[in-house]
């Protein structure tokens, strides 16, 4: 998205808060604003909260400053940082937190940048953006984004002066304390984005005015400094949209895995079968013609067909065919033996099944298939029952 929501924060909650919508592709303003305080942020979340936040704080809360290093940085190295700065600190060093900038090299001498903020009041800012429902991708000092073309630069936000002296030196002075602060400073010629005091004496010169957020906005993509870092990092953002839908698409992966797994259950079920019916097939030829060997039984079935130039409608082969499929029906009944009388057009055979049932379906899946059925006595056989079956003639 090329539109960001940028918000500058008060050092206090009841601080008054600007803010401004940003088009970075267009450089442009798309809306802006001011609020009277920090719980007025609920507000402005209601309104714009679906884009990327980023938050400037005021450059008066973070201390930026470039450490001289023992060496060429590494992970021990910056590990000491908090050692390196705790005497310059009047605060315990374990209340502040530290973002790391740039490593920057001159003649040889490593120097890292530092910024340091109070880990109450980073917390705080954070809470104030969160509880309104605003997700921030960085946060970083309002000064440090003055433009670096011509340094040092000012502008004037709200009640303070913004001053940028170099890339890594940053303040933010009170309007009433700014020309005691010029007077002391001696500072050369000054570039100021605001209008400029004619009370003032400080040598200066006047670029073209700007809104504030404006111009801070503009060098956003210049600038790639967050105190977002460490345990302050922000965590990866889930889509809006995904959060709302992904319950529902969960349930249907859940039930396109089960159906799969169904399907897969059935598919070996019926491979299993398939074996059971193709092995009873080999048996149930082998018994017809004895000593023949099987290479292809489809192929062989056909061409034992062809041989009968069907002539005879109700040959074995035919009944044998029939026979097979309405076994399928009724896996339970296996059969023992067979015998085909030619003149009678008959196929009787010998077979085993769970229970009577088991004969009374195979002999009605056969009289519905057209064929002349009799069955003959039926005995138990231990756990099984055992009977004949004669089917002829396709009526």
């Amino acid at each position: 998205m090329s539109e960001q929501l940028v918000i500058r924060l008060g050092s206090r909650a009841e601080h008054s808060i600007s803010w401004l919508v940003w088009a970075s592709h267009s450089q442009e303003v798309i809306a802006s604003g001011e609020l009277p305080a920090a719980d007025a942020l609920v507000e402005l979340a209601e309104r714009l909260g679906t884009r990327p936040v980023v938050a400037l704080v005021p450059a008066s809360d973070v201390v930026l400053k470039q450490v001289a290093l023992p060496g060429k940085p590494n992970r021990q190295v910056l590990q000491a940082l908090p050692y390196m700065l705790e005497e310059e600190q009047a605060e315990d060093i374990e209340q502040l937190f530290l973002a790391l900038g740039k490593v920057v090299q001159h003649e040889g001498q490593y120097s890292q940048q530092v910024a340091i903020c109070q880990r109450e009041r980073l917390a705080q800012w954070l809470d104030w953006l969160q509880h309104a429902g605003f997700s921030v991708s960085r946060m970083l000092p309002d000064a440090l984004l003055l433009p670096e073309k011509q340094l040092p630069a000012c502008i004037q936000l709200q009640q303070q002066w913004l001053l940028k002296q170099s890339s890594w030196q940053v303040s933010a002075i009170e309007a009433n304390w700014w020309p005691d602060y010029l007077q002391l400073a001696a500072l050369p010629m000054l570039t100021s984005y605001s209008p400029w005091p004619e009370e003032l004496l400080q040598s200066h010169q006047l670029a073209e005015p700007e809104l504030p957020l404006a111009l801070l906005a503009s060098e956003l993509d210049k600038q790639d400094f967050t105190l977002l870092q460490g345990e302050y990092k922000p965590k990866r953002q889930v889509n809006r949209h995904w959060q709302i839908w992904r319950t529902p698409a969960l349930l249907a992966l859940g039930c396109l895995a089960l159906y799969l797994l169904q399907l897969g259950a059935t598919s070996y079920q019926l491979s299993r079968q398939a074996a059971v019916l193709s092995e009873q097939s080999r048996q149930l030829y082998l018994q017809a013609f004895p000593g023949e060997r099987i290479f292809d039984l489809n192929l062989q079935l056909k061409q034992k067909l062809a041989a009968t130039g069907g002539a005879q409608q109700q040959s074995f082969l035919t009944l044998l065919q029939s026979l097979q499929k309405q076994l399928a029906k009724v896996p339970d009944i296996s059969l023992d033996n067979l015998r085909f009388d030619s003149k009678r057009a008959e196929l009787r055979f010998q077979a085993k099944g769970d229970g009577f049932q088991s004969f009374e379906r195979l002999k009605t899946a056969l009289e519905q298939a057209g064929f002349s059925v009799e069955q003959g006595a039926l005995s138990n056989d231990g756990d099984k029952v055992q009977g004949s079956v004669a089917m002829r003639g396709a009526q």
